[in-house]
């Protein structure tokens, strides 16, 4: 299978990422804010997803050309995970690898590696990454709609542009698998 004909470069969104310079708090999104770092289909997890992912097919000498991409794209994610810690610090929150309780901001349910789909069947995990991109989407449109924060939203209008960019990463692979 030839996944070296796609060239992550060629999908890297190039605008910037705004600079993170508001200290305003927004109430109102930092629990969503909190779910997408790590939360259960968080950042945390994507990262986790796409490593074992890129792990569980580098074996495989038709692979290695999806299990970078994999990789690159887990990096992309870690990224985003940087970006939401330091929105998560500019908004007085320990930006922790958990959900918190009840909103309380000092009782928290840990992250789990229980979160990330031991999936094997590479098309089966392809289309499952393609699911969890359109909920990261999903998930920070609505930040974008309950944010007060013109800064925090620009910053998280971007990392959709990236999630976008995974999708169209995703679909070329799952074609490539589909017509081998």
């Amino acid at each position: 299978m030839n996944f070296e004909s796609i060239n992550y470069d060629d999908y890297e969104i190039k605008t910037p990422y705004p600079k993170l310079t508001t200290t305003q708090k927004d109430e109102a999104i930092i629990t969503d804010l909190i779910y997408s770092y790590g939360g259960s289909k968080s950042e945390l997890t994507a990262i986790t997803q796409y490593i074992y992912q890129s792990f569980i097919v580098k074996p495989n000498n038709n692979y290695l050309g999806l299990s970078r991409l994999l990789e690159q794209i887990s990096i992309k994610e870690m990224h985003h995970l940087e970006l939401l810690s330091q929105i998560l610090i500019s908004q007085g929150i320990n930006p922790k690898f958990c959900r918190y309780i009840d909103n309380n901001y000092d009782i928290c349910s840990p992250w789990s590696s229980n979160n990330v789909k031991y999936i094997t069947d590479v098309e089966e995990f392809i289309k499952y990454n393609i699911e969890i991109e359109n909920d990261a989407i999903d998930e920070y449109r609505q930040i974008v709609q309950k944010s007060q924060n013109d800064n925090i939203s620009e910053i998280i209008l971007r990392i959709i542009e990236d999630e976008e960019s995974h999708i169209q990463i995703f679909t070329k692979i799952l074609e490539i698998l589909q017509n081998g």
